[in-house]
């Protein structure tokens, strides 16, 4: 059973991805929306699902320390794995607009994330604080970040572009990401449990990147199409998306206490990488296949750092 769920989920991943890519494509040119906007937004909102409930039912249940490292455990792979992997295959291109604009504003919050850690609780009141500061950079990204090489959407357009097609596609894509995701993380614990590895092994690896699934496959997609703005923007909206949506929600069901693992190591390696990737992108406006080999070496170092830590 755990190969036909690993061979089920690869290909709900790869199809969903597809449709996806494709179907958001469409819809930023019918509405003359920029790429890189669709990808901060429709994309990565679609692809961190995983992360939204697996957070959701950690604090439902009590489970703080899972609720907050998944955030910070995603992220991490979403640079160092999911970009690492996609500037490998096809070197990701950034505009002026994401370097002085998309990159910073993930950087800032992530330092305010690590601000509101110091106390060892993520509160409703610093919650609310993230999603606002969220929902303003959303409202930002629809009003400002228009295509003007792209004419005004108008009735004649919209139908040109199939809209509902195209929606149907991407919401298509979306679950069959979700879906993908779980049917692989299913069929690769089974098989990690009948090969005798740990639990806690499993958690730090498998699970981990099961959830990052969504958007390996949606990068990687969008960058063999050559679609480097959602690429690019699936990665960065993503990781904003599990910091200001995902914590602006989950601490007004519970706050969320903050291990001191946490504090002292993860949160700061989270905005070193941050900044790492900023500086790779900022040198020739793109990630070369060099800096993708660095960042994916950097995760496969911090994976096994974890593993001789915790053995």
């Amino acid at each position: 059973m755990y190969i036909l769920y690993l061979i089920a989920g690869l290909f709900c991943l790869y199809y969903g991805a597809e449709y996806l890519v494709r179907g958001s494509s469409a819809i930023a040119y019918t509405f003359g929306m920029k790429k890189i906007v669709v990808g901060l937004t429709v994309v990565a909102m679609g692809t961190s699902m995983p992360e939204f409930v697996v957070s959701l039912n950690s604090a439902i249940t009590g489970a703080d320390s899972v609720s907050i490292g998944n955030i910070v455990g995603s992220n991490l792979a979403n640079i160092l794995l999911v970009l690492g992997l996609t500037g490998l295959i096809n070197p990701v291109s950034a505009q002026k607009s994401t370097l002085f604009i998309d990159i910073p504003f993930l950087i800032f919050i992530t330092l305010l994330f690590i601000f509101f850690c110091f106390d060892g609780m993520l509160t409703a009141g610093d919650s609310i604080i993230l999603l606002i500061i969220f929902i303003g950079y959303m409202v930002y990204q629809i009003i400002n970040r228009k295509d003007k090489t792209i004419p005004e959407p108008d009735s004649d357009n919209i139908e040109k572009g199939h809209f509902l097609k195209n929606g149907l596609f991407s919401i298509g894509g979306i679950v069959g990401l979700i879906l993908g995701g779980n049917l692989t993380v299913k069929g690769a614990v089974d098989l990690a449990h009948i090969l005798g590895v740990s639990d806690l092994i499993i958690g730090l690896t498998v699970v981990a990147v099961g959830t990052s699934l969504p958007e390996l496959f949606t990068s990687v997609i969008a960058a063999l199409r050559h679609e480097h703005e959602i690429s690019l923007g699936n990665v960065i909206g993503s990781n904003l998306f599990n910091i200001a949506f995902v914590l602006g929600l989950v601490p007004l069901i519970s706050p969320i206490e903050i291990s001191q693992e946490l504090i002292r190591f993860d949160n700061w390696f989270m905005l070193g990488i941050t900044i790492l990737m900023a500086v790779f992108v900022f040198h020739k406006r793109q990630l070369t296949r060099w800096q993708g080999a660095v960042l994916v070496l950097l995760y496969g170092l911090y994976v096994m750092n974890l593993i001789f830590n915790l053995i």
